[in-house]
Order: structure tokens, then C-alpha cells, then sequence
């Protein structure tokens, strides 16, 4: 082909790309009065990286639709802020503003639907009753015990899944690595509040206790209903949400000293050396809502047998 025709060809090429097939990504929204950019940018089809998707029209469409789609993309980006356990070297988002971590703030409860999920409820508030009564205003020493017993769900699950796939000698599709992951961070959490406080005697035996009789009975649940096992993950981290916001309230009241961050959760969360224990509360709260929704969402996938789906990615639209 000859060099004129080529270059002719080209521009035929470009001019082919007419405007209207760029509308997309170069359209300017502008919000609604009361309305954030972030939500409209989502109403108008865009994902974070510019890319478009179909807009929702139903709620219920969305995999994760007990959740508002803006408190979606802020879970996940304060999620991503983290180091990773499979951590591959790549950049990572800037860092959420304190406004955006507080919006997160907001309590969401998923309604249960079936038998299993209200007993997976009810599991839930006895035991978020009986932690109140033992630890009462002593915010810290209940997360160092909350998350010895948040980090057993995501290693047995992942085993669960891990054994199934061995079993069935076929893909797992995508879920053993979150909940590993899920299990590391709830363990980087209770290395974190080490920094922070120190537990009692009786409370390490409270611990030694807890753990083995949950890691048995989440052991068997995972293998009687799988959909119950994660639905009561997603509503013992709606606990400890609730048990987070109520930490935040006493250091804002004065009753907790807002003392600087420990090292751990500095390196941990990439934060600045001027941050404060109320900071780190709030990624951990971030990270317990990402925890939250994506239990639910799992339990949702066994109950509509679709356990043989990736995992819909929080935040990806």
C-alpha cells in the first residue's frame, strides 16, 4: 500500500470517530441541587475510571442494593487503601478525606428474608449483648476481642472453599483470595488495637474460649448452609460497625484521648505521621462495612445458587 493512500485511509479512519461516539467520555455532568458529584456521576453511567455502564434503573438490579451506590464507591475505595495481602506493588488510591470516612458512618442493616437469616440475626444480638455486658464503656478492649473472633470467618471460609473446589475438582471462581484476605485484615486490625491496649487475663481467657467454640460452630455452619454461615458474618460486622461508631463517639466526647496512631496502623494504612487513633478508628470502620456488604452479597450468591459465580467486586459497576 502506498504511503498517500495509507495516511488518506487514517484520516478516514479519525474522521469516522465522529463526535457523538466520544459524548460519553467527554460529557460534563453537573449535579443536581442536594446531590453529590459522585452520585451523579454514577446516575449519568460512568465507574471511576471513566468508563461507561449501564445506568440502574431498578435498585434492586445492583449486586450490592442494600447499600446506597455512593456509600458503594466510598466502601471500596477506603478498602483499596490498604496493604493487600497478595500486595503487588501497584499504586494505590489517594487517601479518603475524613468527610468521606464519616459518611461511611451511616448504619445499614440488611433485612433478612429466610428462617436461616433471622436465626443468623438473633445469633448475632445475643452475642453483641453479652459483649456489652462485659465490656461495657471499655471501647478498646471490646475491638481487641471483636476482632480475634471477625478473623475466624474469612480463614474457615476460605478453607470451605478451598476443600469444595479439591472436592468437586473443578474452579473455585474467585473467592477463596477475599476471604483470605478478608481473615488478614481482621488479624492486622487486632495488631493494631495491640498498640493501643493491653487485654486482661480474664479476658484472654474469654478469647481462648470464644475462638474454639466458634471456629467449631462457623465450621459446621459452613457445611450445613453456607448462605447462614455468611449472612452472619454480614450481621456481626453490622455489630461491630455499631461497636466502631460508638468507639468514635467516646474519643470525640472526651472520654477516650485522641492519642497519635501506632505504627502499625501508619504503615498499614499509608497515613500521614500527624495521624490520630480517631483516624485509624475510622479506616477500621471502613474496612468492617467492606466486610459487612460483601458477606451479604455472598450469602445472596448461595441463595439465588449462584455459588459457582465470581464475586462481584465492591465498587465495580
Amino acid at each position: 500500500m502506498l504511503p498517500n493512500q495509507s495516511a488518506k485511509l487514517l484520516r478516514v479512519g479519525v474522521k469516522s470517530l465522529a463526535p457523538s461516539s466520544l459524548r460519553l467520555s467527554t460529557r460534563v455532568i453537573v449535579p443536581k441541587q442536594g446531590e453529590s458529584f459522585l452520585t451523579r456521576t454514577i446516575a449519568n453511567g460512568f465507574n471511576s475510571s471513566g468508563r461507561s455502564f449501564s445506568t440502574v434503573e431498578n435498585k434492586q438490579d445492583r449486586r450490592y442494593y442494600w447499600i446506597e451506590p455512593e456509600a458503594e464507591a466510598l466502601i471500596a475505595k477506603a478498602y483499596a487503601r490498604h496493604r493487600a495481602l497478595a500486595d503487588t506493588g501497584n499504586s494505590f488510591p489517594p487517601s479518603l478525606s475524613v468527610k468521606d470516612l464519616e459518611a461511611v458512618g451511616k448504619a445499614v442493616h440488611f433485612e433478612p428474608k429466610t428462617f436461616g437469616d433471622k436465626v443468623a440475626l438473633k445469633l448475632v444480638k445475643y452475642g453483641e449483648k453479652l459483649m456489652s455486658l462485659f465490656f461495657r464503656k471499655k471501647y478498646d478492649h471490646h475491638a481487641v476481642t471483636l476482632e480475634t473472633i471477625a478473623a475466624v470467618p474469612g480463614i474457615v471460609g476460605a478453607a470451605h472453599r478451598h476443600l469444595r473446589s479439591l472436592r468437586n475438582m473443578k474452579r473455585d471462581h474467585g473467592w477463596i483470595n477475599p476471604l483470605q484476605e478478608e481473615a488478614e485484615n481482621e488479624r492486622m486490625h487486632l495488631l493494631i488495637w495491640m498498640q493501643h491496649t493491653k487485654p486482661s487475663r480474664i479476658e484472654r481467657t474469654f478469647v481462648l474460649c470464644a475462638q474454639g467454640l466458634y471456629v467449631a460452630a462457623y465450621s459446621v455452619l459452613m457445611f450445613v448452609s453456607p448462605k447462614t454461615a455468611h449472612r452472619t458474618v454480614g450481621y456481626l460486622e453490622e455489630a461491630a460497625h455499631h461497636a466502631y461508631t460508638e468507639y468514635l463517639d467516646a474519643i470525640d466526647s472526651g472520654a477516650i484521648p485522641n492519642v497519635p496512631a501506632g505504627k502499625i496502623a501508619k504503615e498499614y494504612y499509608r497515613l500521614p505521621d500527624n495521624a490520630t487513633l480517631r483516624d485509624v478508628v475510622l479506616h477500621v470502620r471502613a474496612d468492617e462495612c467492606m466486610h459487612r456488604d460483601f458477606n451479604h452479597h455472598l450469602g445472596d450468591l448461595y441463595a439465588n445458587a449462584e455459588h459457582d459465580e465470581h464475586p462481584t467486586k465492591m465498587g465495580a459497576m
